[in-house]
């Protein structure tokens, strides 16, 4: 039982871990500000990071300690996953 559950948490970390672009990049702060007219996200530190689509504005609040992930492709960094 314990290796089936070993396995299934391994295999569910590099599935996750598969998903995340090869330029993805990773920050953390606190959230300054959203702007959800604009769909971007602040944080402390001033850098901006543009929300995807179909992001859920209830999941985050001003003044939250988050870690993003986000795609530095683009001349505005695309968030990925918080």
């Amino acid at each position: 039982m314990t290796r089936r559950i070993l396995a299934l948490f391994a295999s569910s970390f590099l599935t996750v871990a598969m998903s995340i672009p090869a330029m993805a990049r990773e920050t953390d702060g606190v959230i300054e500000s959203i702007d959800r007219d604009r769909s971007e996200l602040r944080l402390s530190d001033g850098e901006i990071y543009h929300l995807p689509p179909d992001f859920d504005y209830e999941a985050v609040a001003q003044g939250m300690m988050v870690v993003l992930i986000y795609d530095a492709a683009d001349e505005q960094p695309l968030l990925r996953a918080i």
